[in-house]
């Protein structure tokens, strides 16, 4: 197994390669899937999403919990 670089990241966890498991890199997956661009499908699949709840009913919990704004204040340091 090839030792990572700072350009090589682990990605989407290991693979079986020759019967051996290894782990995938960002290039290996941009050659694998070349017309794929992960990056911008996933930021036009939340648009899609946004647009949705902006369009439904004022009753839809999904639609309240968007639209609602948080009261009060969070307490300072570490929860315990």
């Amino acid at each position: 197994m090839k030792r990572l670089g700072e350009w090589e990241r682990k990605i989407y966890g290991p693979v079986v390669k020759q019967g051996m498991w290894e782990i995938e890199t960002d290039q290996e997956l941009r050659e694998l899937y070349t017309d794929l661009d992960i990056t911008s499908d996933t930021r036009k699949n939340r648009l899609e999403w946004v647009r949705h709840v902006v369009r439904m009913d004022q009753v839809r919990r999904v639609k309240k919990i968007i639209e609602s704004e948080p009261k009060g204040s969070r307490r300072r340091g570490r929860p315990g």
